[in-house]
């Protein structure tokens, strides 16, 4: 079973951004793996960002990274990065890199749905107070936990729990408020109040619920349950990197078979919140492209907090391929992450090493 990224505890603390912070999390990668290149100048002069590489099919796909086997420098032999174009030959090419990350898929839980009535067209459901509701984890070969929850007219949320008479949970709601449901990976689970957020809870997380307290009113509440679901992207994302490596490659070598070890044209991903890769989708990715990393969640958590501190709780405004080419401030705090790892920010899925991107020769490889 997947389980929810350490990168989504840190996201969810942002609330209503929360969903723009979550896009922000690929951005974050893509800036990251650009400054893993842009550390070395050899693999800087051979750059070219988001270029269409066609395949086989003459389908133009859009990858973020493209390193070739020519270098491209000014005058006073600095490295100029090409930004956009075409490439339809790709014997050029000694390395694309694609970026993909998975997030968390926050839906409606289904039972709370059929259970109160639409708030109009606007979001969110009508719960009378005093109508009692459950949220269940029943977690396979581990303790169950049913919790009932009540909204009392003093603008409260009592919460007790089937299985331990003593339990009980209680706090003053007001619009824009949530309470979190929580189960460990362990089977254990918590309830975060308000004031809180998963930033402070330890445990690594396997499922969570999030009721979202929309408006507090005379007669009832307006609330949404979410179900918080890693993965079910995952089989597509796997699916749309692996057609790019195999039409490319046929174009290329007239094959679409992995040629090992591949040392002229190596097709790379680079995951993030690979804990939401299911092992069919981490399958398809190791079938057919040459080299799968992962960018793990402490570098991106630690990064965002980086950006956090330097930009305030609008930072993730600034998490863009175009600022770290153009905003000193934003390419300093992607260097200094990577280079504190030394440029080693890739987890190597086939024999969990981390490594770091490198020209040897001309061609692309990697070093632990």
């Amino acid at each position: 079973m997947t389980n929810l990224s350490d990168t989504f505890k840190y996201i969810s603390h942002f609330r209503h951004a929360g969903h723009q912070v979550g896009r922000k999390v690929g951005d974050m990668l893509e800036v990251l793996t650009y400054a893993a290149i842009a550390r070395d100048q050899e693999m800087l002069t051979r750059l070219q960002v988001e270029p269409k590489l066609h395949g086989f099919s003459n389908a133009g796909h859009k990858v973020e990274f493209i390193l070739l086997s020519s270098t491209n420098i000014d005058e006073s032999g600095n490295p100029v990065v090409i930004n956009g174009g075409s490439i339809t030959d790709p014997s050029n090419v000694i390395s694309f890199i694609e970026c993909k990350k998975v997030g968390v898929e926050q839906t409606v839980n289904g039972k709370f749905k059929k259970t109160f009535p639409k708030n109009g067209n606007n979001k969110g459901y009508k719960v009378p107070y005093n109508n009692e509701f459950t949220i269940s984890f029943a977690p396979r070969g581990k303790e169950r936990h049913t919790y009932n929850i009540c909204f009392s007219n003093d603008r409260a949320i009592n919460i007790t729990k089937a299985e331990d008479s003593t339990f009980s949970f209680q706090e003053n709601i007001a619009d824009d408020s949530r309470i979190i449901f929580t189960l460990s990976t362990e089977g254990d689970s918590q309830i975060i109040g308000n004031e809180s957020s998963l930033r402070d809870y330890n445990p690594s997380l396997s499922n969570c619920r999030i009721l979202e307290i929309i408006s507090v009113n005379d007669d009832h509440v307006v609330a949404l349950l979410n179900d918080c679901l890693a993965g079910p992207q995952t089989p597509e994302k796997a699916k749309q990197a692996s057609f790019v490596a195999l039409d490319v490659r046929k174009n290329r070598f007239d094959s679409f078979d992995k040629r090992e070890p591949e040392t002229e044209m190596v097709s790379v991903l680079v995951l993030t919140e690979f804990s939401h890769w299911e092992e069919k989708s981490q399958n398809m990715i190791k079938s057919c492209i040459d080299k799968n990393f992962v960018v793990h969640d402490d570098i991106i958590v630690e990064a965002f907090e980086a950006f956090e501190e330097r930009f305030g709780e609008s930072f993730y405004d600034k998490v863009t391929k175009e600022n770290f080419e153009k905003n000193a401030d934003v390419r300093d705090i992607a260097l200094a992450i990577v280079n504190q790892h030394e440029g080693k920010i890739f987890f190597d899925i086939e024999d969990s090493t981390y490594k770091k991107f490198v020209i040897n020769n001309n061609l692309f490889t990697t070093v632990s």
